[in-house]
């Protein structure tokens, strides 16, 4: 019925099947169309991206043709010049002829900025074309100068400027040009190397433009011949080959410094310019826009697309690498890594795929309006019955099996499904009713007839049996039918000779049910056996039924005796799983409350004889029919609590140590002190005698030593008797009075001389107890006394505070233990002081704090209150909680008068003799006078004899005296 509520509840936010399917149908309609513009997009998408990516490389190709075309040639050129083996005074005497030849190929080759050579004594010689106004102004040419040839001659410099017709133009300018050629890059680079040299790109100092050196060496000539080649061609190219309008392109190298850029004059524009040098744009250094991003990108130099994100808009942009070799005459120059970097505007890229998309959207729309009164007119066909269906299963699900009727449907599916719910609702009962009755069953024997008889009920068979497997043995748990003759035990090797034993062990071979027919005791017989399997997939046990009448058992009705089966397995197993931890319970218990009689003589067998009188007296109650006790009653689960806290009534006592419950002196702790006190003794005699021989050795005279000698007897017999008090006192048989406890202290106060360091031998914690300050010796010690070391603290976690959470009520002791010799002589009754009172009544405290730790199941759950209130009194007055009458449980009462009844008349304590019946009942009776045991308790003990049927359990005859029990009835309240 709650899954009902649950259902009702969330009926506001739940939707009827045609509902789901029209949603389910309009769903893949969407989805259908959403993933079909998705893929077109992407597929766009990609094919735009490979697109731009074949157009990138296309743009590659012409930068790295752009760049052979302008470096081959200029590698020929300088390979060229450097085989002419020309020296500085050919250059100067044949200047006319070999300028135009110069200026002719730096003319013609695009790119070369200027050709120079430097030789190896510190000249140089340098042809500059001046082909535009910007070069001109950048050297201050004189008008018409259309050449600039600079020389350096014995480190001296000239620079002359030559017009269209190689005529030199007077320079009104003075010029100093300071240039070694032998410490620039190029010339050591030059001599260095075999063959054609290139630098890295960089910006050239005069012109301000980028490009590289090529160089070359000839050793003869003590002489290198190098060109400067610009890359501006690089940028043209790149502008003429942009993807879109907005595209940028960017030619950088492994250092990320931009060599070319689509826009010429954007390098110039963004140089670094400082006091020493001139410095390329870096794209990791420099906030460069969209193309800084591109050093975040270089390891992706392989054509695939990236994003960048823009100050406004999102870019797509690839970079590719260019390897690039040139050569001349089969010499190699291999130029540093170089990367095309390009960004375009991802809006820009991707308009035409958005545009598919967004057609596929507005298609996918149109389809789903159409659909919908489709899908619902054929959902609403479909769901009604399966409605019908539904509420059905709902009446089944509460369990309503009459609520149910056949729904038919034109969909062959839901009539099935109407067919089968009823042969459901039909299995489902039954299952139902097994597993309720198995549950409800906390009998193991009747739960093992019970199940037997459910088989025979399902299958249609007479009789029926159950085995149970014991190691490799197999035991019948139910009584065996009459006139059927059922092994009562057997084992795998009896298949030999019991033809029933065979079929039964072949049926267990798995885990199936089995139907077998066989021939027994001259009849045919019908046998169904299921074999049972725990949950660690092992065979426990079986459950066969028998019939001698023709049977038909089909498939589907074994499969359900399978499921049955291991219902009646796992309520077997749980049973038998609960029967043995409540005998592990059993043993524990018994064996801890073993321990605690084994601990100590003077307690004997008192943990065993309890709870047997206690349960006495429990039997005795539920037996009135009359009286106080008429309406006391217990159930099978308070029997169980009451045998459990008896048992464990005393369990506390496992803390308490031996010497302190069995000690019979005053002065014994683990052995008994008196031993040294008289040791003490013996040792002012010797002194005493010894003092009187020295004096004789002295030379006294005769009657002044009858004198000594009558004084030293006289202190012998004094010392003699004085220990003999000391002794008598020790026993604590006799009651002290306050004269016999100023004696003590008297004689205690008798002084002897130690002459050995008392610190030694002592444990760490002895010596922890001891004052720290050391004392001389010989030192001077009193015969009896109570030192700080006596003293025994509580630590911490033994303080038990007002508030405690169990509510106790008890005056503790300000020390845990306190072994003073003159405390302890002085104890008035008995031997034991105040402390070790204290520590032996601890054991209830310990009882409840251990038995509250335990996590009983709550039909235990007063465990320890039972056991932890006998020695509570009646009138508030005992410990530890300080309970009355009222707030005592009748079982905790019982129990307190079981506890006394043995104590007086236990026979097994060697520290006393066990008391009659006579004496322990008027002792009793006392008790009730004081109200400290419950009197109804007590009447109810003397009219049912229980005193009587204990005392001939566990009593001697001796003790078992003439007793009439009106002498010992309480008064009535």
């Amino acid at each position: 019925m709650a899954g009902i509520s649950e259902r009702a509840a969330d009926s506001k936010r739940r939707f009827s099947f045609h509902i789901h399917l029209v949603s389910v149908m309009i769903l893949m309609l969407i989805t259908s169309g959403l993933v079909i513009g998705t893929l077109n997009y992407f597929h766009t998408s990609d094919i735009v991206a490979e697109n731009q990516a074949r157009a990138l490389e296309q743009v590659g190709r012409a930068t790295v043709s752009e760049l052979e075309g302008v470096m081959f040639p200029a590698q020929n050129f300088v390979h060229s010049l450097a085989a002419m083996n020309l020296d500085m005074s050919q250059l100067n005497n044949s200047q006319r002829s070999w300028l135009p030849m110069l200026y002719s190929s730096l003319s013609q080759q695009r790119g070369l900025s200027a050709v120079y050579m430097g030789y190896a004594n510190g000249d140089f010689y340098l042809v500059r074309p001046l082909d535009t106004l910007e070069k001109r102004q950048m050297v201050s040419a004189p008008i018409g100068s259309v050449v600039l040839v600079t020389k350096i001659v014995n480190g001296q410099s000239s620079n002359l400027f030559y017009d269209s017709e190689l005529m030199p133009i007077r320079d009104q300018i003075e010029r100093h040009y300071q240039l070694d050629p032998r410490e620039r890059p190029w010339y050591q680079l030059a001599v260095n190397s075999p063959g054609i040299v290139a630098t890295d790109p960089y910006i050239f100092y005069t012109t301000k433009e980028v490009g590289v050196t090529f160089a070359h060496a000839n050793k003869e000539r003590n002489m290198v011949v190098g060109a400067d080649l610009t890359l501006a061609s690089v940028s043209e190219s790149l502008n003429k080959n942009k993807l879109s309008e907005s595209s940028l392109l960017v030619m950088f190298n492994s250092e990320y410094s931009v060599l070319a850029h689509q826009q010429a004059s954007w390098i110039a524009d963004n140089l670094q310019v400082t006091e020493e040098e001139v410095i390329l744009p870096r794209l990791d250094k420099q906030n460069l826009g969209v193309l800084s991003q591109f050093s975040g990108h270089s390891g992706e130099a392989d054509g695939g697309s990236f994003i960048i994100n823009g100050e406004h808009e999102s870019w797509i942009g690839q970079i590719i690498e260019l390897t690039l070799e040139v050569n001349a005459d089969r010499e190699n120059v291999k130029i540093d890594k170089l990367f095309l970097g390009l960004a375009s505007p991802e809006n820009e890229i991707l308009m035409d795929a958005r545009a598919a998309r967004d057609q596929s959207v507005i298609f996918s729309i149109f389809i789903v309006l159409i659909s919908i009164p489709i899908a619902w007119y054929v959902s609403r066909l479909v769901a009604k019955p399966l409605r019908e269906l539904m509420n059905q299963n709902e009446a089944i699900m509460a369990f309503d099996f009459d609520a149910t009727k056949q729904v038919n449907s034109v969909v062959l599916e839901v009539h099935q499904l109407s067919r089968i719910t009823e042969q459901l609702k039909k299995t489902i009962k039954q299952f139902s009713d097994v597993s309720t009755m198995l549950g409800e069953e906390d009998n193991f024997g009747r739960l093992l007839e019970k199940s037997v008889q459910e088989m025979q009920t399902i299958l249609n068979m007479e009789q029926g049996a159950i085995w149970l497997k014991n190691d490799q043995l197999f035991e019948l748990q139910t009584q065996a039918p009459e006139g059927f003759g059922l092994p009562q035990t057997f084992t795998y090797a009896d298949t030999l000779n019991q033809p029933l034993v065979k079929h039964l062990l072949d049926t267990t071979t798995s885990s199936a049910t089995k139907f077998a027919s066989l021939e027994y005791q001259g009849q045919p017989l019908n046998l169904v056996v299921s074999p049972l399997i725990n949950r660690e997939n092992k065979l426990v046990g079986m459950i066969a039924t028998f019939s001698h009448h023709q049977a038909n058992v089909s498939p589907r009705v074994l499969s359900f005796i399978d499921a049955l089966s291991s219902v009646v397995t796992i309520a077997i197993e749980n049973r038998h799983l609960i029967e043995s931890q409540k005998h592990l319970l059993e043993a524990f218990i018994k064996l801890t409350a073993g321990a605690i009689d084994a601990k100590s003589p003077y307690t004997g067998g008192h943990c065993q004889r309890v709870p047997e009188l206690t349960k006495m007296l429990a039997n005795a109650a539920v037996e009135q029919q009359d009286g106080i006790f008429a309406d006391f009653s217990m159930n099978e689960a308070q029997w169980e609590e009451l045998h459990i806290a008896s048992w464990l009534h005393d369990c506390g006592k496992v803390t308490t140590p031996e010497y302190v419950v069995d000690k019979a002196t005053k002065l014994e702790t683990i052995y008994d002190r008196i031993h040294e006190v008289r040791m003490r003794f013996e040792v002012l005699k010797r002194d005493a005698q010894l003092s009187y021989w020295q004096q004789v050795a002295s030379g006294v005279p005769e009657e002044q030593q009858q004198d000594l000698q009558e004084q030293l007897n006289q202190q012998l017999a004094s010392l003699d008797e004085e220990f003999a008090f000391v002794a008598k006192s020790n026993i604590g048989g006799e009651f002290m009075g306050a004269e016999d406890i100023e004696r003590i202290k008297q004689i205690g106060q008798r002084t002897w001389q130690r002459t050995i360091d008392d610190s030694l031998g002592l444990s760490h914690m002895e010596l922890d107890r001891r004052a720290s300050k050391s004392v001389s010796l010989p030192a001077t010690e009193k015969l009896l006394d109570d030192k700080p070391e006596h003293i025994i603290h509580r630590r911490e976690d033994e303080i038990i505070d007002a508030d405690n959470p169990w509510g106790f009520k008890l005056k503790v002791p300000e020390h845990k233990y306190n072994r003073g010799e003159l405390y302890n002589l002085s104890i008035a009754r008995g031997t034991l002081s105040e402390e070790e009172r204290y520590k032996i009544n601890d054991h209830i405290v310990q009882t409840i704090i251990m038995l509250e730790k335990l996590p009983f199941p709550h039909h235990l759950r007063r465990v320890p209150e039972i056991a932890g209130g006998h020695h509570e009194k009646m009138d508030g007055t005992g410990y530890p909680k300080q309970l009355t009458k009222e707030q005592m449980p009748t079982t905790a009462r019982m129990m307190a008068v079981a506890d006394i009844f043995e104590a007086l008349t236990a026979v097994d304590r060697p520290y006393k003799k066990g008391k009659s019946l006579s004496q322990s009942l008027r002792i009793m009776r006392f008790m009730c006078d004081d109200k400290h045991i419950d009197a109804d308790i007590f009447r109810l003990f003397l009219h049912s004899g229980i005193y009587l049927d204990y005392a001939k359990a566990f009593l001697k005859p001796e003790q078992i005296d003439e007793v009439n029990i009106n002498d010992y009835l309480p008064d009535q309240a």
